[in-house]
């Protein structure tokens, strides 16, 4: 096998770019998820109007989205956010038939039972989170955004997060982005030459406790919404 075959060739070169895509994703759900949490605020946190006429979750989620949206830059982040996507699941496509092409070969794992289940199920989760993306922008991102057939998102959100299949489809696909954000970003950090002992276990606790963070928090949002009498 030749070392390089070009820039997305190779083995190695897909691996990278699945790690820094992987890890700028990463990025972005702390920024998604604090844009979120205005969700559950309490109107009793806004005693007065402190941002334009701002003076509830109401108010202040849709004055969040609209600044997202009409923000240049933002636009430009969001895009490069669209592109790298694309890319991990590109490059988790060819890497899974690369190594089913290689059996027998360094690429195969010999031991299956040390590792992880979702470690070894990466594509199962991989592919729950495509779906549930694909879901989502569809009923959020394109309707408030491109068709601009909805005007007040925090409306939209509340109702969405009012039917009980969303939910529970919802809280499944997190829980998938928890174990996936686990393991990815631990063989992340390997795929980009990281390999100090120290800071390996460095990055197994923070990758175990961001995945789980990230999963508590983005999960209790249409919990509290559904229950919530709004």
């Amino acid at each position: 096998m030749q070392a390089k075959k070009g820039l997305f060739k190779s083995s190695v070169s897909r691996k990278n770019m699945m790690a820094i895509s992987g890890l700028f994703i990463s990025f972005f759900l702390i920024i998604h998820l604090i844009g979120n949490l205005i969700l559950i605020i309490p109107d009793g946190f806004f005693p007065i109007e402190f941002w334009g006429n701002v003076a509830n979750v109401h108010d202040m989620y849709n004055a969040y989205s609209h600044f997202l949206v009409h923000f240049w830059p933002v636009s430009v982040i969001a895009w490069i956010l669209y592109a790298f996507i694309i890319i991990h699941i590109v490059d988790a496509i060819l890497i899974t038939i690369q190594n089913r092409k290689s059996k027998g070969t360094a690429y195969v794992v010999k031991d299956r039972t040390s590792s992880k289940w979702y470690a070894r199920n990466m594509g199962i989760l991989g592919t729950i989170l495509a779906g549930f993306i694909i879901i989502h922008m569809a009923q959020f991102w394109l309707k408030y955004k491109v068709l601009e057939t909805e005007k007040d998102l925090y409306n939209l959100v509340v109702a969405t997060f009012k039917v009980e299949w969303f939910v529970i489809l919802y809280v499944i696909s997190i829980l998938a982005m928890g174990f996936h954000l686990i393991h990815g970003i631990e063989s992340a950090h390997t795929s980009l030459g990281v390999y100090q002992k120290k800071v390996v276990r460095f990055v197994k606790v923070f990758a175990l406790w961001f995945s789980v963070i990230m999963t508590i928090l983005y999960a209790i949002i249409p919990i509290i919404i559904y229950f919530k009498d709004i």
